[in-house]
């Protein structure tokens, strides 16, 4: 089975337009000292445990083989969420395929969100 062509970004906020060279790294990526990514299968469970405070989302859908830098998985998540690491170009128009908006209705959890399904 060949890997995914695209990772996904989760935001909380809309990214500048036009897109950048290179985005802004967010608050929690600039804590941690890597890039967070998810799979598509990943981003309902993603945005459920970390952006359940939030009726929106934007999503990057990202070209895998743009991004540099080391990819490690943590070993608990498997190959759920890639994160990158020591990356010199990060994420911006060089590897941003497209940005996704996504809203949730009232009462609906972020795996309910049809459009999550489609990534």
């Amino acid at each position: 089975m060949s890997p995914p062509a695209f990772w996904y970004k989760i935001l909380d906020s809309p990214p500048p337009t036009p897109l950048p060279a290179t985005l802004p790294a967010t608050p929690l990526d600039a804590q941690d000292g890597f890039i967070h990514l998810s799979t598509a299968r990943q981003i309902p469970i993603t945005a459920g445990l970390f952006f359940s405070a939030h009726d929106k989302l934007w999503v990057l859908k990202l070209r895998r083989d743009k991004i540099d830098g080391r990819v490690e998985f943590p070993p608990e998540l498997g190959e759920a969420c890639p994160h990158i690491h020591d990356s010199q170009r990060g994420l911006g128009r060089h590897n941003v395929e497209e940005v996704i908006e996504l809203r949730r209705g009232e009462g609906e959890k972020w795996g309910d969100v049809r459009e999550m399904g489609e990534l």
